[in-house]
């Protein structure tokens, strides 16, 4: 790992309208080791637009930590909890598997490193292990896996809390409050009398589907009691199911932050929490 510091302005390759990756210069190729991620794989939660300044700064953040790694990045769009056909968000992902086979190192040396935030993030990292599976027939090889504010259930004012964030700030606020109560109402009736599965159901259980991802992949969950989207006791009851299935789970475990906002909040935990799994990875 390395502990140069860096300030870059990463210059991203976008690959569709959700993809991006970065792959780094040949002059950053130093002070790496063996345990040191080849490539992160970076899910980032609902609506948060790409420019964001505090999203921007995991990417510079891993940079600096490992100049090496090439960083895939992968926006999850409000609508596709809502209006967007499951075929239609799915087929952004095609690109995915050649994204990450084009690593320069094979597969036998390759070190993947996934961080997912939130149920966005859950509900992508979910597309690319299916579409990775339907490609190629195998499980995506991870090393480590990141799961912070996430995964969550389909509770109905927890999604209204999570959809508003994404909200206008004019005179649209209402009616787009409207409808998405109208849907996630909708959605909360059709799975109390048909079991219909919502996407936050079906990414929370893909988590912990071994025919789907990574078990031997190493987990740390982050998570807050003050956290309103995403439960901390459903975050929890997810880890303890992780582990146990045999996977190694670690937690860090907040009092004070809300979603998503914990790098931000207490920075420095977080770092040596992420750091401390990374240590472990063969």
């Amino acid at each position: 790992m390395s502990t140069k510091p860096i300030t870059p302005n990463l210059e991203f390759q976008k690959l569709n309208s959700i993809i991006s990756l970065y792959t780094p210069p040949t002059s950053s190729q130093v002070n790496t080791t063996s345990k040191d991620p080849t490539t992160i794989i970076f899910c980032s939660w609902m609506g948060v637009p790409p420019k964001s300044k505090y999203l921007n700064s995991f990417y510079t953040h891993y940079h600096t930590l490992f100049p090496s790694a090439r960083i895939l990045t992968i926006s999850s769009l409000s609508s596709f909890f809502t209006t967007t056909p499951n075929s239609t968000r799915t087929k952004l992902f095609e690109p995915i598997v050649d994204a990450i086979d084009s690593e320069p190192v094979g597969k036998e040396e390759r070190k993947i490193l996934v961080h997912v935030l939130s149920n966005g993030g859950a509900l992508s990292w979910m597309d690319v292990c299916t579409e990775y599976k339907r490609r190629t027939g195998r499980v995506l090889d991870v090393k480590a896996l990141v799961m912070d504010s996430a995964p969550g259930d389909s509770d109905l004012k927890r999604g209204f809390t999570a959809m508003s964030t994404g909200f206008p700030k004019n005179y649209l606020w209402y009616p787009t409050a409207a409808f998405t109560l109208l849907l996630l109402g909708s959605l909360a009736i059709a799975k109390g009398v048909f079991g219909m599965r919502t996407l936050v159901d079906v990414a929370r259980e893909a988590m912990n589907d071994w025919e789907l991802v990574d078990r031997s992949a190493r987990r740390l969950y982050v998570y807050s009691t003050k956290d309103e989207i995403v439960g901390f006791e459903t975050v929890e009851e997810h880890a303890r199911e992780a582990e146990e299935a045999g996977v190694e789970v670690r937690r860090l475990r907040e009092e004070e932050t809300g979603h998503v906002v914990h790098m931000l909040k207490d920075g420095v935990r977080y770092w040596r929490a992420v750091g401390e799994l990374l240590a472990g990875m063969e």
